[in-house]
C-alpha cells in the first residue's frame, strides 16, 4: 500500500475514533454536578481524545507532504530542462560577447537567482526536507515503522551541486545525452561520435578513428553507434587494415578484394563479376602474363619528378619540404632516400634546401596574423636560427595546442574555417580540431 493511501486510512481511523468518543460524551451529558472531579473513565475518554486529535492532524500532515513532494516530482523534469535552457542560453550569451570583443555587463542586483542551476538546487533541497519524529508521538503507535526519538527539527541536505554536464570535445556544445569518453579521456556526444566512424569509412586518414593519437575500441562504442555504422566500419576496416590493396578495376565499381599477390592471381569481383588480376591490378589476362608497360610509364615519371613508392602500401608519395622522415597514410613511417624503415638506415635526415623551406615556413607561422613581414635580413637571420633548431628537433609530436582566433586554412585538410583554427605550441601548425583530435 502506497504512503498516501496509509495516511487516508490513518485519517480515516482517528476521524471515526472521534464520533465514538463525540457520542459517548454527548450521552453522559447532564449526568455529573458542575464542578465534580472526572471520574477515571471520563479522564481516561479526554486523554484518548486528545491523542486521536494529534493523530488525525500527523495524519492529514502526511497527505499533504505526500502531495508537494508528488507535485516536486512531477515538476522535476520540466524544471530541470529550464534550467538546462537558461544554462545554454548563458553560455551562448557569453560566447557572443566573447567573439564580438564586447564586455560581458554584470548581471542585473534583481536577479531571484544568481543562476539557473539555483532553481534546480531549491527543488532538491526541498525534496530533501525530513522530520524526525519521536516516538511518543501517537502516531507512531499506530504505523509499523520506527522512528529515531529525536526533536522535531527540520535538517536541509547541503546545497545540492549536480554533476555538470561535460563539453563535446568536437562541437563543443553540453553533452545533454550519453557522454561516450575517449581512451585519452575527453568526451563526445553521441552524434559527433558516430560521425567520426562514418566518415572513417570513406576518409583513410581518419582510420583508426582515434582522438589524441589513442584509438577508439569498436566494442567499448559500438552500442552508441549503431547498427548500421557499426557493420559498414567493421567492412571497411578489413579494407584499410590491408596495406597493399587490390580493387576492381572497372573504374564504375573499384570494389575491394582483397590483398596484393606476388603472382598473378584472379579476384572475382561479387558486386559486379569481373575478374581482376591480384598482381598487375588490371584486368584478368590468365594464362597471359601481366603487362607492366603502363606501370613503367608511371615509374619513370615517378623517378623524374623525385617522387617515391611507399613501402607499405606501393602508393606514390611526393616531400614538398621537411625531412626526410615519410608517415604515409596507411601509417607507414620509412626514409623518403631509400624506402627503408624509418631509422633503419644510414641517410641524412635532411636536404639543405628542404631544411631552409621547412624554416621558412615556420617562421611565417610565427609571425602575427596580418602582420608586415620583418626586413629581409632580419627575416633571413630568423630562418637561419630555425633551420638550426630543426637539425635537432625537427619531429613534432603536435602534443601541446593554442586557440587562434580569426580563422584559415587547415594545413592538414585544407578546409576552411570562419572564425578560428588551433596552433600548434612547437610547429606553430595551423589545424582544425578536425584535425588536431582526430588525425595529427
Amino acid at each position: 500500500m502506497s504512503n498516501e493511501a496509509v495516511a487516508d486510512s490513518h485519517a480515516l481511523i482517528a476521524s471515526l475514533y472521534l464520533e465514538d468518543i463525540d457520542r459517548v460524551q454527548a450521552s453522559r451529558k447532564g449526568k455529573a454536578q458542575d464542578g465534580s472531579p472526572l471520574t477515571d473513565e471520563e479522564l481516561a475518554f479526554q486523554l484518548y481524545a486528545e491523542e486521536m486529535s494529534r493523530f488525525l492532524a500527523v495524519s492529514r500532515d502526511a497527505i499533504l507532504a505526500g502531495s508537494i513532494d508528488k507535485a516536486i516530482e512531477e515538476d522535476r523534469t520540466l524544471l530541470r530542462a529550464y534550467a538546462t535552457f537558461e544554462a545554454q542560453e548563458a553560455r551562448d550569451r557569453n560566447m557572443a560577447f566573447s567573439l564580438s570583443g564586447q564586455t560581458r555587463p554584470s548581471a542585473p542586483a534583481s536577479s531571484t537567482f544568481t543562476d539557473a542551476d539555483d532553481v534546480v538546487s531549491l527543488v532538491d533541497a526541498v525534496e530533501g526536507i525530513t522530520l524526525d519524529v519521536p516516538d511518543s508521538t501517537p502516531y507512531s503507535r499506530f504505523t509499523s515503522t520506527t522512528a529515531q526519538a529525536s526533536s522535531s527539527r527540520f535538517r536541509l541536505p547541503p546545497r545540492f551541486a549536480p554533476k555538470p554536464a561535460q563539453d563535446c570535445v568536437i562541437c563543443q556544445d553540453p553533452i545533454r545525452g550519453p557522454e561516450v569518453r575517449a581512451p585519452c579521456g575527453h568526451y563526445y556526444d553521441v552524434s559527433c561520435l558516430g560521425d567520426l566512424f562514418r566518415t572513417a569509412t570513406i576518409d583513410e586518414s581518419l582510420y583508426p578513428p582515434r582522438c589524441c593519437q589513442q584509438s577508439f575500441v569498436l566494442r567499448d562504442v559500438r552500442r552508441y553507434l549503431g547498427d548500421t555504422v557499426a557493420r559498414a566500419f567493421e567492412k571497411k576496416a578489413l579494407e584499410f587494415g590491408t596495406a597493399n590493396r587490390v580493387y576492381c578495376h572497372r573504374p564504375a565499381c573499384s570494389a575491394f578484394l582483397g590483398a596484393a599477390t606476388s603472382t598473378p592471381r584472379s579476384y572475382l569481383c561479387l558486386s559486379c563479376y569481373i575478374r581482376t588480376c591480384g598482381q598487375c591490378k588490371q584486368a584478368d589476362h590468365a594464362p597471359h602474363p601481366c603487362d607492366t608497360a603502363q606501370d613503367r610509364e608511371v615509374l619513370n615519371l615517378a623517378e623524374q619528378e623525385g617522387w617515391k613508392r611507399c613501402p607499405g602500401c606501393s602508393h606514390l608519395v611526393e616531400l614538398a619540404y621537411g625531412c626526410y622522415h615519410m608517415t604515409c597514410r596507411c601509417r607507414k613511417q620509412f626514409c623518403y632516400l631509400c624506402a627503408a624503415d624509418w631509422k633503419t638506415c644510414g641517410c641524412p635526415q635532411w636536404e639543405e634546401q628542404r631544411l631552409l623551406d621547412a624554416a621558412a615556413v615556420r617562421v611565417e607561422r610565427r609571425l602575427p596574423r596580418g602582420a608586415v613581414p620583418p626586413p629581409a635580413p632580419a627575416y633571413q637571420t630568423m630562418i637561419r636560427e630555425m633551420a638550426e633548431r630543426l637539425r635537432e628537433d625537427h619531429d613534432c609530436q603536435h602534443s601541446n595546442w593554442r586557440y587562434r582566433s580569426g580563422g584559415g586554412r587547415c594545413e592538414n585538410c585544407d578546409f576552411v574555417l570562419p572564425r578560428y583554427l588551433l596552433q600548434c605550441r612547437g610547429c606553430q601548425m595551423l589545424a582544425c580540431v578536425r584535425c588536431q583530435r582526430n588525425r595529427l
